[in-house]
């Protein structure tokens, strides 16, 4: 069972080599990732944010840890083990589509430095990925997100060299999920129960599943799919609450990632000037300022960035990344 677990300042949850299989969430204080950058070997420092879990792609991977962890302030978390973590977003897509979204930021940021230090140009194979993806939720029992994913697939190369293949996992996702749901003798619940059981199962919402449709299409670079995608949930759905405002940050990027710069800067503009409170306003003027420098406008851009660099105070990365751009604009 999940349990709390409280740490005093200037402890340590974990180290860098540890092995261990635990997954934490923090639910108050402050913790803060330490890591090396495999290109300049310098340290890196990530603030986790309340509610953020941490720990997740080491335990689920059962491989050692790869950061420290260290308390800078008295701070409590939610211990989980992997089977918990597992049966907990199971059910929760919510959680999943967070964790993909991380996950995916960081598979590319690693695959660009690497590329940039091997001095060479990889291609990415979206068929690869979108098989490895799923494998991912089937080898963790996750099979609806299994299914999802290999049936999205077909759709998309119905003559792709996978297809034989994931004919077969969807047949063997089908009978793995049935055997979930389908109760021994000895603890088979009554047809109420299982109704009262059924009725509190989390359903994903059509939001929801346009919004992964979307970022599945943003991670495999096909960025003109992801912004009709992500138009069409803030367009169809402008009552959700939870996935509008992700949709429309997710929206400024994709216009960003193909290049046109013009219209990431009268989207986020446009956002800024409807929601001046955005949550998100250091990330949204860090990319309408390297739109502004791409678009040959270094001036502009310079202005913008001291302005987002001031509005990340709590998010050590972005900062990074804004004084990295600061930099080459200087050079």
């Amino acid at each position: 069972m999940p349990k709390s677990v409280r740490y005093t300042a200037d402890s340590v949850v974990f180290f860098h080599g540890d092995l261990d299989e635990r997954i934490y969430i923090l639910k108050s204080g402050r913790i803060v990732l330490k890591s090396q950058d495999i290109e300049t070997g310098q340290e890196v420092r990530d603030l986790v944010q309340t509610g953020e879990f941490f720990g997740v792609r080491s335990a689920l991977g059962r491989h050692p840890r790869e950061e420290d962890a260290l308390v800078l302030t008295d701070s409590e978390v939610v211990q989980f083990s992997v089977g918990e973590f597992e049966q907990m977003v199971s059910g929760n897509t919510r959680i999943i589509i967070k964790m993909l979204k991380v996950f995916s930021n960081q598979l590319r940021r690693i695959h660009a430095k690497v590329s940039s230090m091997l001095n060479q140009q990889d291609t990415i194979d979206p068929e690869e990925g979108m098989h490895q993806s799923a494998m991912f939720y089937f080898q963790h029992r996750q099979f609806d997100h299994a299914s999802y994913i290999w049936k999205r697939y077909l759709e998309l190369y119905p003559q792709g060299r996978y297809v034989e293949e994931i004919k077969k996992q969807l047949g063997r996702a089908a009978q793995s999920a049935g055997s979930l749901d389908t109760p021994s003798a000895e603890s088979s619940p009554s047809a109420g129960a299982r109704s009262e059981t059924a009725s509190r199962r989390p359903a994903t919402s059509d939001a929801g599943n346009l919004y992964f449709e979307a970022e599945s299409a943003f991670a495999n670079d096909k960025f003109e799919d992801a912004i009709r995608l992500f138009s069409q949930v803030v367009e169809q759905y402008p009552d959700d609450d939870e996935y509008v405002l992700k949709a429309k940050i997710e929206l400024g990027r994709c216009f960003f990632e193909k290049g046109d710069f013009a219209g990431t800067i009268r989207h986020y503009s446009q956002l800024i000037q409807a929601i001046p409170r955005l949550p998100q306003i250091g990330e949204v003027l860090y990319y309408v300022a390297m739109s502004y420098g791409r678009s040959g406008d270094k001036g502009k851009a310079k202005t913008i960035l001291a302005k987002a660099r001031a509005s990340a105070d709590d998010e050590p990365a972005l900062r990074r990344k804004i004084d990295k751009a600061l930099r080459e604009l200087e050079g």
